[in-house]
C-alpha cells in the first residue's frame, strides 16, 4: 500500500473513532436519569412545590393500575399495551401518554382541594389519621425494594400523600353536599373528579397551576416502577 493511500485510510479511522467517541459522549450526557431529579419540582400549586418524589406516589398508583390491564391485554408482553395508541380525534394518545395525564391531574386536584379544606378549617378525625396510616404501610409493605429505589418514597411521604388525599376527598364530599349541580348532566362524583365539568369550569381555574415540562417530557410512564428489566 503506497503511504499516500494508508495514510488516508489512517485519517478515516481517526476520524470514524472521533465521531464514535463523540457519539458516546453526547448519548452519555444527554441520559436521563429519573434518581437525580427527585428532589426537583415537578408540579407547583398556587406557589407550592410537588417534587417528582412526592408524585411518585401518584405514578407508582396509576403504573400499578394500568399494570393490571396490560397483563390482561398480554401476559408475556405487557408493555405492548403501555404502547397502544388510541384514536379518537384530538384525544388520540398512547396509553403511556394518557397515564401521565392521568397521574398529573390527580396530583393536581388533590393538592387544591387540599388547600380548600385547609382555607376551610377542615381536618381529618382520629379514624380517619389512622386510616391513612394503615394504608401507607399497606402501600410500602407493597412496594418491592427496586420500587421504593426507584420512585425514592417512604412510609412518611406516603402518609403525608394519603392524609392531604384524604382531606382533599373530605373537601370534595362538602363539595357534593352543598352546591347544586342539577345544571351539569354527569354523575355529581365525576363533577368533581379531575376531569368532571364542575372541577374544570369552577374550582381549577380559581389556582395557579405550573408543571416542569422540561422535567415531565422526559417521563414515560409504564417503565419506572413496572416493567423494569
Amino acid at each position: 500500500m503506497k503511504g499516500s493511500v494508508k495514510r488516508a485510510v489512517i485519517a478515516v479511522i481517526i476520524a470514524n473513532c472521533i465521531l464514535i467517541a463523540i457519539a458516546i459522549c453526547g448519548w452519555i450526557l444527554s441520559r436521563f436519569d429519573y434518581q437525580d431529579h427527585l428532589d426537583e419540582a415537578v408540579i407547583t400549586v398556587d406557589e407550592k412545590d410537588i417534587t417528582l418524589r412526592e408524585f411518585g406516589y401518584y405514578i407508582y398508583e396509576v403504573e400499578a393500575f394500568v399494570q393490571n390491564q396490560a397483563l390482561l391485554y398480554n401476559p408475556e408482553n405487557p408493555k405492548q399495551w403501555w404502547n397502544t395508541h388510541f384514536s379518537a380525534g384530538l384525544d388520540s394518545q398512547f396509553v403511556c401518554d394518557y397515564a401521565k395525564k392521568v397521574a398529573i391531574n390527580t396530583c393536581i386536584a388533590d393538592e387544591i382541594y387540599y388547600r380548600e379544606a385547609v382555607r376551610c378549617n377542615l381536618t381529618l378525625s382520629s379514624e380517619e389519621e389512622s386510616a391513612a396510616f394503615g394504608e401507607a404501610r399497606q402501600t410500602i409493605a407493597g412496594m418491592s425494594h427496586e420500587q421504593i429505589t426507584a420512585t425514592g418514597l417512604d412510609e412518611a411521604i406516603i402518609i403525608e400523600v394519603l392524609k392531604k388525599k384524604a382531606l382533599a376527598s373530605k373537601y370534595a364530599l362538602v363539595l357534593l353536599e352543598n352546591k347544586d349541580l342539577s345544571a351539569y348532566p354527569d354523575e355529581p362524583a365525576k363533577l368533581v373528579n379531575w376531569d368532571g365539568a364542575y372541577y374544570l369550569e369552577e374550582i381549577l381555574p380559581d389556582h395557579e397551576t405550573r408543571t416542569n415540562d422540561d422535567l415531565l417530557d422526559k417521563i414515560t410512564l409504564g417503565k419506572i416502577t413496572v416493567n423494569m428489566q
